[in-house]
């Protein structure tokens, strides 16, 4: 304890340079929780909008269909995707199913053509399985044969509106190019670029008239009640439909945006560590100007019997002292910056607005507060603190007390 008072009273005889010192900490590990709070926050909103838009927690396809699904072939869809809702209605863990018919397509309004992904949707049961009737922000939801949706962003492109008509061109199931009139009913705002730039949705049973499949879908939608159970649940209904179907979860589905959301968090901590390892060096400079000012109090203490050890822990005492009030000011400080990301976030989208990306959220990025990260920041920035602080207290237990009282 008098080690502690001790090294206490000296890092407050020189409060200007340990202020400055703890600001350059809380500097480096509230950049990490910034860093932190904003890459989760992308990370979830990506993750909710593929499952609430894109493919729901599992989908359904016709065996190989999967491996070929960026052409959407039509050669290999599900012929009866009333045989599988009625097979896997039953299995617990299932919120609801619903199907769905994707394909390519183009638009025009009569003057400028441009390509979209096709969707036709059960109107009714979509809705309990995705919230793309709750992100209609003009209009109204589909109701009738000939209506679509489309997202504000594509409408922009092609100065479309409420009530606008557009013709849809694909080519069906055999080979004929095929052509619908369609009235705008509503414009989508998902925070999905998929959704909000590049489609079409329109009823499911236009979208099997236009492509000629007769009741076929191209995948099947389930919602499951608890997330966490996907596995076990892709199996049960892998062993119920059998190996002409094939089951994937949303995650392997999507195992691109992981190694994306893999290379930001390395990232992250590179630009982290580079932070740190600059805070780092002040506290050296800090603790080598400390002994280099102190020697003679060094040879006073070891003449009165002080032990190499007891002066290491007084060193190591100051430096986790600073350690520990920059790691508290950074952690305020990160904290305080998290709460704003939450509830405003930060709005990259006039840097992004014309670039296509492949990351399923548009740059509007609200964060998300991991309190335990926050605590282990605290920690690291008090151990690096702790260990700097040891190269330059070798100087001070190689002095000898005779050497060191020369300098009075």
């Amino acid at each position: 304890m008098k080690l502690l008072n001790i090294a206490w009273r000296n890092v407050f005889r020189h409060t200007r340079r340990t202020i400055i010192t703890a600001a350059a900490i809380s500097v480096g590990l509230s950049s990490m929780i910034f860093m932190n709070t904003m890459m989760n926050g992308a990370d979830k909103m990506a993750s909710r909008n593929i499952i609430d838009f894109e493919t729901s927690h599992l989908e359904v396809f016709a065996k190989d269909y999967y491996r070929e699904e960026g052409v959407f072939p039509l050669d290999t869809i599900i012929e009866n995707p009333r045989y599988i809702a009625d097979g896997i209605k039953d299995i617990p863990g299932i919120k609801g199913i619903t199907p769905r018919v994707k394909f390519q397509a183009s638009i025009s309004n009569g003057i400028d053509e441009l390509p979209v992904l096709g969707m036709g949707i059960d109107i009714e049961n979509d809705r309990r399985i995705f919230e793309t009737g709750n992100s209609v922000v003009a209009g109204r939801y589909l109701q009738n044969s000939g209506d679509v949706l489309i997202g504000t962003d594509l409408a922009n492109d092609m100065s479309l509106e409420v009530g606008s008509y557009i013709t849809i061109i694909t080519k069906d199931r055999n080979g004929t190019y095929n052509a619908f009139d369609l009235e705008v009913a509503g414009l989508l705002n998902t925070g999905h670029p998929l959704f909000d730039r590049n489609m079409a949705v329109i009823p499911i049973a236009q979208a099997q008239e236009l492509l000629a499949i007769e009741e076929g879908v191209t995948e099947m939608c389930i919602r499951a009640i608890d997330e966490e159970t996907l596995g076990p649940l892709k199996e049960k209904v892998s062993e119920e439909i059998g190996a002409q179907y094939e089951v994937f979860t949303w995650k392997e589905m999507n195992a691109a945006i992981f190694e994306i959301s893999g290379f930001k968090r390395a990232g992250q901590f590179m630009i982290g560590l580079v932070v740190v390892i600059i805070a780092a060096v002040g506290i050296i400079n800090t603790m080598l100007m400390a002994v280099m000012e102190r020697i003679p109090e060094i040879g006073t203490l070891k003449a009165m019997g002080f032990t190499n050890s007891r002066i290491v822990r007084m060193f190591i005492y100051e430096g986790g002292i600073i350690g520990a009030f920059g790691s508290a000011l950074g952690c305020l400080i990160g904290l305080l910056i998290s709460i704003y990301l939450v509830h405003v976030g930060l709005d990259f989208s006039g840097l992004f607005e014309n670039v296509d990306i492949v990351y399923p959220m548009k740059f509007i990025i609200k964060g998300e507060i991991d309190y335990v990260n926050m605590l282990y920041v605290f920690l690291f920035g008090i151990l690096v603190s702790v260990i700097v602080t040891l190269w330059p207290v070798r100087k001070a237990t190689k002095l000898e007390p005779v050497d060191a009282l020369r300098h009075v």
